[in-house]
């Protein structure tokens, strides 16, 4: 299952069935976003962003107004800019619960009040930048870790350092240092034929690794107050000897 480590990975788990009718309220919200869109007004766009907005792994988040008016052409292109000016609101946009307001199955997110949170669309300049970066971080791991299809994530807690990549056949490998340690030498830990797997109402990704009688997880949290937004758990059994608070690196 390929995802982007950016949080509105959400997205790929929502199902359309859940789409509600459009309120008066978000049909002018709708209509204003629209608008700004045909118009190309990327400053009042601007303003209507929550921050960050993350892009496809690993290219960076737009962390402001001004990197937002820099990188639109590379998110707005003229295919998805001619999408969503196009689009009917019946047809192409609803609400889904708590989610939002979705357009094109979930190409793009608004909230409730019309402000922009997820693009999961990705351009073609985007995903040349993307591959691009890729390459570029390839060269700087270690040896043993040059052989992956594409990265998920890189966590650093407050005692390591965590790589997760895509495998050619589909499973996840787990990689791990012990600060201050860096992903140019030899990992101290590699696991190998991870999984992913969603977890609570937001349908979240989290990656689990086995290693002999201890279970590694990697794991994402946008809805609970009581979690961290990144963290990372190892289990003996079934019991948890570790948790850790993380942050997502690039």
């Amino acid at each position: 299952m390929k995802i982007w480590a950016f949080l509105f990975i959400l997205t790929s788990y929502v199902n359309t069935a859940y789409a509600q009718e459009l309120s008066e309220t978000n049909k002018e919200n709708i209509r204003l976003f629209i608008d700004c869109i045909k118009k190309q007004q990327k400053g009042k766009l601007a303003e209507l962003v929550l921050y960050p907005l993350n892009r496809n792994y690993p290219l960076p988040p737009i962390r402001n107004k001004s990197e937002f008016v820099r990188r639109y052409p590379e998110v707005f292109d003229a295919a998805f800019t001619q999408l969503i000016s196009k689009s009917n609101l019946s047809k192409d946009w609803a609400t889904v619960g708590w989610r939002g307001i979705m357009f094109s199955n979930g190409a793009l997110w608004l909230d409730e009040d019309g402000a922009l949170r997820a693009v999961n669309y990705s351009s073609k300049i985007e995903e040349t930048k993307r591959r691009a970066r890729i390459e570029e971080i390839r060269d700087t791991l270690h040896i043993s870790l040059k052989e992956f299809n594409q990265p998920i994530l890189v966590f650093k807690t407050s005692k390591f350092l965590v790589r997760v990549d895509e495998m050619k056949d589909n499973t996840y490998r787990y990689a791990s240092w012990k600060l201050p340690n860096k992903m140019s030498s030899k990992p101290d830990l590699i696991i190998q034929k991870g999984e992913s797997f969603s977890d609570g109402t937001a349908s979240e990704p989290n990656y689990r690794f086995q290693n002999k009688e201890f279970v590694y997880e990697c794991s994402f949290n946008s809805m609970s107050e009581e979690l961290p937004q990144y963290f990372v758990r190892i289990f003996k059994g079934k019991k948890e000897i570790l948790f850790q608070k993380a942050n997502l690196l690039y």
